[in-house]
């Protein structure tokens, strides 16, 4: 399997800087484009066409976002990450909106902006916790079911599995209980035809794994 292709864009040489060498490090990443502000993204989009595109929500001149919404329907294979410093809900709302795979905070630990790009690449949207779980429901709820035979609150459960996440957790980020939680992998597994996670997560990213 080729490598994830990435692109980053923003103004601060410090972050830029960083991001590569954090995502230069891993085996199945390749960081073949760097930008300094959105004009200059847009053409090093056009030129590499990047698996996964992350964009400085605030650089000089076009935003990461304006840049995002020039160039989504040229790039339907790629995927957006938008960047910020700011802990702001309906920024991360708007960026989502629009059509924005995830929406990431510079002040996240290397190993979950990682497991972000990584998510990104498999169209899994990505979400700052501090979004109220009814919007990142109705979020998620708006892209095509992957498995039409479960109901929305099964297939939110299982992205949440698919990325690695433990019935604990995914029960604290959704504001249900461990049992709740086991209900609904139950259900998954019945509707899947699997008998185990394992098998449920690899089913899920047969239809969504990059390629």
């Amino acid at each position: 399997m080729r490598p994830i292709r990435i692109m980053i864009a923003d103004d601060h040489a410090v972050n830029r800087d960083g991001l590569k060498t954090i995502l230069s490090e891993e085996s199945d990443f390749e960081v073949v484009a760097i930008a300094k502000n959105g004009e200059e993204a847009l053409k090093k989009m056009e030129d590499t066409a990047p698996d996964v595109i992350l964009l400085d929500w605030k650089m000089p001149g076009l935003s990461g976002i304006q840049v995002m919404e020039q160039t989504r329907e040229e790039m339907k294979d790629s995927c957006f990450l938008i960047l910020s410093s700011h802990h702001d809900d309906l920024l991360a709302l708007e960026a989502l909106k629009k059509g924005a795979t995830g929406f990431l905070l510079k002040d996240w630990e290397t190993e979950d902006i990682i497991r972000a790009v990584r998510a990104c690449a498999r169209g899994i949207m990505i979400f700052p916790d501090y979004i109220a779980p009814t919007l990142r429901r109705s979020l998620v709820l708006k892209k095509e079911k992957a498995f039409p035979s479960l109901t929305d609150p099964e297939e939110e459960v299982l992205v949440y599995m698919a990325e690695e996440m433990k019935n604990k957790e995914i029960a604290e980020t959704l504001y249900l209980s461990e049992g709740t939680i086991r209900n609904y992998i139950s259900s998954i597994y019945k509707k899947l035809g699997v008998h185990k996670r394992s098998e449920a997560i690899a089913l899920f990213k047969k239809r969504n794994v990059h390629s």
